[in-house]
């Protein structure tokens, strides 16, 4: 019986520690994580090219290594949750890409990153580019 209850916790052992793994299909956060800070927003059908400097807003993005984000503006917080990286096709380029999918913030495309640049798009019709910087 003890032989047998020794088996069975360690069977659970492994079971847990094989659940709490990271799964194949979850993208790494590795890159985005970190404090964003906006530096343009372009395009759209009025083709606009807005900055912090000639609109007064100053807008961070902030991604945790546990899949949470929080966007501010001039130090208040307007939108806050989880995200989740993706790779989806986009509609314009019918490209496969990194998308994130935010919980209460509207979805975007990642057109490029690197360790101090972080281009967003929404790749629809007349869509928004957004550059933002580390």
């Amino acid at each position: 019986m003890k032989k047998l209850n020794i088996f069975l916790l360690s069977l659970i052992a492994v079971t847990v520690f094989v659940a709490c793994g990271t799964r194949e299909d979850e993208l790494s956060n590795e890159q985005f994580v970190g404090t964003w800070n906006w530096a343009a927003t372009t395009g759209g059908i009025g083709n606009i090219n807005d900055t912090p400097a000639n609109t007064g807003i100053q807008r961070t993005i902030t991604f945790t290594d546990t899949y949470v984000y929080t966007v501010k503006e001039n130090g208040a917080t307007v939108s806050e949750g989880t995200y989740n990286i993706l790779k989806e096709v986009t509609p314009t380029e019918h490209k496969e890409k990194l998308f994130i999918d935010f919980s209460n913030y509207p979805d975007v495309f990642v057109d490029g990153i690197d360790s101090s640049n972080l281009y967003l798009n929404d790749h629809t019709a007349d869509g928004y580019a957004y550059h933002s910087k580390k």
